[in-house]
């Protein structure tokens, strides 16, 4: 399992892609996504789990410490 965050857009985004599809050469990695913005964190989600990947989505602001 790998936990990538800022997953909602770029580098983080195309991180959690690359492990959940690709992986590292081995095996492809259950990715949980975590950012602020849920409504792009689901869509990645959903956009892995339907090319055969497994992803989960946490909505979450790592600065915030509530």
């Amino acid at each position: 399992m790998a936990l990538v965050t800022g997953a909602s857009s770029g580098i983080g985004r195309a991180l959690a892609r690359e492990l959940a599809l690709v992986g590292d050469g081995r095996r492809r990695f259950a990715v949980g996504c975590v950012a602020r913005r849920r409504e792009r964190l689901d869509a990645l989600a959903r956009e892995i789990e339907d090319a055969g990947g497994r992803a989960v989505s946490a909505p979450a602001d790592v600065v915030d410490r509530d």
